[in-house]
């Protein structure tokens, strides 16, 4: 009988200790790539370019899912389970770049996404990344190819391919510290691409 008691009160607790480990189960934090404004005083592109559309942009694997990820050594990385991104990584890195690039070629009218047919008039911008992550200190490296094909009537030369790494040491180890070093990074990779636009 008194085993019979012992497991009616174990049956009516366990949706009381489900509850509890559930309610113990830690929220996830969710980050965005941030614009980041240019150094110094933005230079326009010239009249050769009064349109600019992001075409496609490709990610790799390891970096394209909702955890942010950080490499621990050159074997091994980790995905933060409760650091994620709020919208898929393509998509705020493509916002992300294309407001970099509006900030930095002032005249030019920047297109996150160039869509199915590309007007005449407007370039198309093309990136590969290749890496894009932290490591344990925070220190970020962003590896790209990029390519700039002209639109029909654009009068801009075709530029690239051409691969740019980036290299921004560490604002901290802290997932948010991390993101902010990321955006920085996405910046500098503006910065290069615009520099490379304007030759």
């Amino acid at each position: 009988m008194r085993v019979m008691r012992g497991l009616r009160n174990t049956v009516l607790a366990m949706p009381f200790l489900v509850m509890a480990a559930c309610q113990s189960t830690p929220d996830s934090r969710l980050y965005t790539l941030a614009v980041v404004p240019p150094a110094g005083a933005a230079q326009p592109a010239g009249s050769a370019l009064r349109t600019l559309a992001l075409g496609s942009l490709d990610l790799p694997m390891l970096i394209d899912r909702p955890q942010i990820v950080r490499r621990i050594d050159g074997n091994r990385v980790e995905a933060l389970e409760f650091d994620r991104w709020a919208e898929p990584l393509a998509d705020g890195l493509r916002s992300t770049l294309a407001g970099d690039l509006a900030a930095r070629l002032p005249g030019t009218t920047v297109l996150p996404m160039a869509g199915s047919s590309v007007g005449d008039g407007t370039a198309v911008l093309a990136v590969t990344v290749l890496r894009f992550d932290a490591d344990a200190t925070g220190r970020v490296v962003l590896d790209v190819q990029w390519s700039l094909s002209p639109g029909g009537g654009s009068g801009a030369r075709r530029s690239g391919p051409a691969r740019e790494t980036v290299e921004v040491p560490s604002g901290g180890a802290e997932p948010d510290a991390q993101v902010r070093t990321m955006s920085q990074a996405v910046g500098v990779l503006a910065d290069r691409i615009a520099a490379g636009i304007r030759r």
